[in-house]
């Protein structure tokens, strides 16, 4: 008789899988086409890209402010920039001991003036005899170099030949320096820098990729987007560029840093939200579809804010700083579009075995939504919150206190590198030589100016308290001019008024003279850069307020994160003066530097925030009781803590690798907007923000209501 079985019954408590949406049904359709599309984009960029060096500008009329005397004296000199005018190199030489010139030496040093005329090098020509020091403990000669188009090496080569030349047969004690115009920006221009800047922004976002995910496989999905969103990024400059934006060397520069920082940070909010939904979707291609609902707000706002901030930079006077304004918002605009569309497309045709060996499946979360330390993190700052934001808030206004420590500088020496044979050779000049020797001013009076007026003008010229000398000048076009020699520092506060006094002057002979030459250009950059902060930080707030406002439907939050971003960037700009100071030995700064910083911080700052307190509203939709803000912040912190500080360390990092360039202001800017980064990341994300939503409470989202 055949046996009767029963049979059995299994009840799960599993939710059913969550059911195909449009979104995750058009990425499963459309992800190979996207990636194609992606491609085809990346290769047709970077053939255009290749071009880029040769529209970018780096003439004086790039950087200079439209209607100062010194720009249109440049314009003069200069009118095609893509001939620039002749610059001077000063081949200086003295004693090692500090005593005087030997017979010995100043044969050496005429042999050094004749072998440099036979160099036989391209647009180079020996200018007038050697000139001994009043002293005779140093002697220079001047060498004009005038290249034949903006992009050749005509000034850099000569350079390099007069110090290969000056260092043969020398005797012994004999210390010898080329410096002048001419080598002090050839020890600034570090060359064709974007190669080897994207090659160290991929090795530290690699690096850190690797740690953060601890997968073999993982870190190079990211890398693979950003990389391709920077080939996209420079294309668009180019394109910009060809329409006349005036596109410099250090704009290019940032724009890699930033599109490489801003596309690797949007790709860890959207890795960090794919790996806690694939544990609850068992198709990739809707925990993808997911992940982009649950962050494409946060991810759009805080490319919103950049963009906002870097479009405030078109109100500046500075063509240089203007121009970085569409570059660096276009970049943003590239690196948004390709994380919320390549960086998908890629995870979609990939599958979940990128995630390998610790990846997350339904009812196996393998890690993604495990964070025992952020957990710890969160219980500590909410159940101490007064502690924790007095605690730091207390460090950044002590870091603030560094502000004194920063020292303005419009000196073009402080932009080069302070061990720099240039900035030696400088020196020098400055200690031997009359102070003005190397940086002259030029006065050019209007077409068809009479004698008598010339001789007014240069006897007015004479006549101003701290010019040494004034003389006729090479002609520029129909107009002639003067060339007056300071007898004070070119830069200093003396030689301020003096240039001041002459224009005073100028305009008492005749309407329309122009006082220009570098110490004017350096006066007048700093006036134009003071002028465009005034108008450039209110709009930046203004911008990244209502932005904030929009996002967190509040009024009382945006206020409240605008305040610790601003507070973070006093503090962080504190703490890079003194490291300039006292770690780096950097003289100043340059007048513009604080714009560059307060815009990159305030608008990369305020990211990080955003990432947080989205979450944290997202989580207070599901809190209840009389502590839901309270549980909102803990799980907020604890979601968030991991992906935001890896973030962070990444976008410091791109940042961080400015730092190779020799132009010393790049530099400047790359230490400090990292600083700023880590201490927003570490300090402010992670304790002060949190604490203070805490310590305010439901009046956070003021107007808006919790939903019960």
């Amino acid at each position: 008789m055949p046996k009767t079985t029963t049979p059995t019954t299994t009840t799960s408590t599993d939710p059913p899988p969550p059911s195909p949406t449009r979104l995750g049904r058009l990425l499963k359709r459309a992800k190979w086409a996207v990636l194609l599309g992606w491609i085809a984009l990346a290769v047709g960029a970077t053939l255009a890209a290749a071009d880029l060096g040769e529209v970018q500008r780096n003439d004086a009329a790039a950087y200079l402010p439209g209607g100062f005397d010194s720009s249109q004296v440049a314009r003069l000199a200069e009118p095609d920039p893509a001939r620039p005018g002749a610059e001077t190199a000063l081949v200086v030489y003295h004693r090692a001991d500090g005593g005087s010139l030997t017979a010995a030496d100043r044969t050496a040093i005429e042999d050094d003036r004749r072998r440099a005329a036979a160099l036989g090098l391209a647009g180079t020509r020996v200018e007038g005899p050697v000139q001994p020091s009043r002293d005779g403990a140093a002697a220079l000669f001047a060498v004009e170099i005038r290249p034949a188009h903006a992009d050749d090496d005509t000034v850099a080569e000569a350079v390099e030949g007069l110090r290969r030349s000056i260092t043969e047969d020398a005797p012994a004690g004999l210390a010898a320096s080329v410096t002048g115009e001419a080598a002090l920006d050839t020890d600034n221009d570090g060359g064709d820098v974007d190669g080897p800047l994207l090659l160290t922004s991929m090795v530290i976002v690699a690096v850190l990729l690797l740690l953060t995910y601890r997968s073999p496989v993982l870190w190079a999905v990211p890398l693979v987007a950003a990389g391709m969103a920077v080939m996209v990024a420079r294309g668009a400059a180019y394109g910009l560029a060809r329409a006349g934006l005036a596109v410099t060397d250090l704009a290019s520069a940032i724009l890699i840093v930033l599109v490489f920082g801003a596309a690797t940070d949007y790709a860890l909010l959207l890795l960090n939200r794919y790996r806690e939904e694939l544990a609850r979707h068992p198709d990739r291609h809707e925990a993808i579809a997911e992940a982009l609902r649950r962050t494409t707000p946060a991810i759009a706002a805080s490319a919103a804010t950049v963009i906002a901030g870097m479009l405030c930079l078109l109100v500046a006077d500075l063509a240089g700083l203007r121009g970085l304004g569409p570059v660096a918002a276009s970049g943003v605009l590239v690196a948004l579009a390709a994380m919320l569309t390549l960086l998908p497309a890629l995870l979609a045709c990939a599958g979940r075995w990128l995630l390998w060996p610790r990846v997350p499946t339904p009812g196996n979360a393998r890690g993604a939504t495990e964070h025992r330390v952020w957990h710890a993190v969160a219980d500590r700052v909410t159940a101490r919150p007064r502690l924790a934001a007095l605690l730091v808030t207390a460090a950044l206004a002590a870091g603030a206190l560094g502000l004194g420590a920063l020292h303005v500088s419009a000196d073009p020496l402080d932009k080069v590198p302070p061990n720099s044979d240039s900035v030696t050779g400088h020196h020098v000049v400055a200690r031997h030589f009359p102070q003005g020797t190397g940086a002259p001013l030029t006065v050019v009076l209007p077409a068809g100016t009479e004698r008598p007026v010339l001789d007014g003008a240069r006897q007015a010229a004479s006549a101003t308290p701290n010019v040494a000398t004034a003389e006729p000048g090479p002609a520029l076009g129909d107009r002639p001019t003067l060339t007056v020699e300071l007898s004070v520092p070119a830069y200093g506060k003396a030689a301020e008024a003096a240039i001041s006094d002459l224009r005073d002057r100028m305009d008492t002979v005749r309407d329309g003279i122009l006082v220009g030459g570098m110490p004017a250009v350096q006066l007048d950059y700093r006036q134009a850069a003071l002028d465009d902060t005034k108008r450039i930080v209110p709009l930046v707030l203004l911008a990244v307020t209502l932005i904030l406002g929009l996002l967190l439907r509040s009024i009382i939050a945006p206020v409240m994160l605008l305040a610790t971003v601003v507070l973070s960037f006093a503090a962080s700009l504190g703490v890079s003066a003194l490291a300039f100071t006292h770690l780096l030995d950097f003289q100043g700064v340059a007048a513009d530097l604080f714009v560059y910083i307060f815009v990159f911080l305030v608008a990369l700052g305020v990211d990080y925030n955003i990432f947080l307190m989205e979450r944290i509203r997202e989580e207070r939709r599901h809190a209840t009781g009389p502590g839901a803000t309270v549980q909102a912040v803990r799980r907020g912190l604890t979601a968030t803590g991991g992906v935001i500080t890896a973030a962070g360390l990444v976008l410091a990092g791109t940042f961080a690798a400015l730092a190779q360039i020799p132009d010393v202001t790049v530099a400047q800017v790359g230490i400090a907007v990292a600083a700023g980064v880590l201490v927003d990341t570490l300090l402010v994300r992670t304790f002060q923000v949190p604490a203070l939503v805490v310590l305010l409470g439901e009046r956070t989202w003021w107007p808006a209501h919790r939903r019960r």
